[in-house]
């Protein structure tokens, strides 16, 4: 009985510090990264030829970050209806008495949430189609990711139905059918964001071992300009790897029905997501992110070495006259229609 009732408490106070510490921190660096965002997008906004593509990245933002706030402001709010105002109530703050004077306030939540997730996912999917143009496998790995988009949208809309005010009533008795949306839910964010982050980092690592290859780790020209794009931490920001990681960590707490780490990565999981997305959207405002110009400007630094030549085995990589250290400043992938 003790141990029922310590892991109890645990789970209300780990479940208390997701609802607020946690999601407001996160909530800080994604607010940080939008002004940061919006600052760098406005020398863009003056440029005639970018001006529509400029504005668009930016209201999609905005719409990001207002559901972020959205969501926050309504963890705190359910924080403080559940521990504060209904904590007598038998069950304690995540009893079902407390949570059913919470359920309007949730299905809201929800629906910023899923919002917020779609968005940010679709991002990544426009990323994967950034990456992989112009390649060979382009058609075969843009039709797989936007299937996995495709159900991942769908599963959540259909459990934001299912728990949604004017349909709950219906569905009451159908519990086992709202579980096998949760979880379809879970297995398609999951894979969709696995996948989407796999292809990303298997095309920026092959481009990577490849430019070594050609030019070694310590050529003078290489380390600034492949770095920008082809280093460790270029790759993982740019395929959304965190987000990737903690759907991961929220399916296997899941499975093993441990509640304090499900309602951990729960409550996190959007302002995760949503902070991905300013991670590479800050890389594209700032000119580092990945474009479909980016191949040729490598392919740039190899073969404007002094000296060097293509080989047979070195196939579509391109040439240039000049050297390296010539090379101009790599321009935004706003510049080069690779925004979002």
């Amino acid at each position: 009985m003790s141990d029922h009732k310590v892991a109890s408490t645990l789970n209300e106070a780990l479940t208390l510090f997701s609802h607020t510490t946690v999601v407001g921190v996160l909530y800080t660096f994604n607010l940080i990264l939008y002004c940061l965002c919006a600052r760098l997008s406005f020398s863009w906004l003056r440029a005639l030829d970018e001006k529509r593509r400029t504005a668009f990245t930016l209201i999609l933002a905005s719409v990001i970050i207002i559901c972020g706030t959205f969501h926050v402001a309504l963890k705190n709010q359910y924080a403080r209806l559940t521990y504060v105002d209904y904590s007598s109530l038998p069950g304690g703050p995540i009893g079902n008495p407390a949570q059913s004077h919470a359920a309007t306030l949730l299905q809201i939540l929800n629906l910023a949430a899923v919002i917020a997730e779609i968005l940010t996912l679709g991002v990544l999917l426009w990323r994967v189609w950034v990456v992989y143009t112009g390649t060979r496998f382009a058609l075969h790995v843009i039709v797989l990711a936007s299937l996995f988009y495709l159900a991942y949208s769908v599963s959540n809309i259909l459990q934001l139905a299912f728990i949604w005010a004017p349909l709950s009533s219906a569905f009451q008795t159908l519990t086992r059918t709202l579980d096998i949306v949760v979880v379809l839910t879970l297995a398609f964010s999951a894979a969709s964001k696995i996948m989407m982050t796999l292809v990303i980092i298997l095309r920026l690592l092959f481009i990577r071992q490849k430019h070594i290859k050609l030019l070694g780790s310590r050529t003078p020209g290489n380390t600034d300009i492949a770095a920008q794009y082809l280093s460790i931490a270029a790759m993982l920001i740019e395929s959304y790897a965190l987000s990737t990681a903690w759907n991961i960590g929220y399916l296997i707490a899941y499975i093993l029905k441990n509640p304090p780490a499900h309602n951990f990565f729960e409550n996190s999981l959007a302002q995760v997501e949503i902070l991905s997305y300013f991670l590479v959207l800050y890389r594209v405002f700032s000119g580092r992110a990945w474009n479909r110009q980016t191949q040729n400007q490598l392919s740039t630094v190899i073969w404007g070495r002094r000296g060097n030549q293509p080989t047979d085995d070195e196939p579509s990589m391109g040439a240039a006259s000049f050297h390296a250290r010539n090379l101009p400043a790599i321009p935004s992938a706003l510049s080069s229609r690779a925004n979002f």
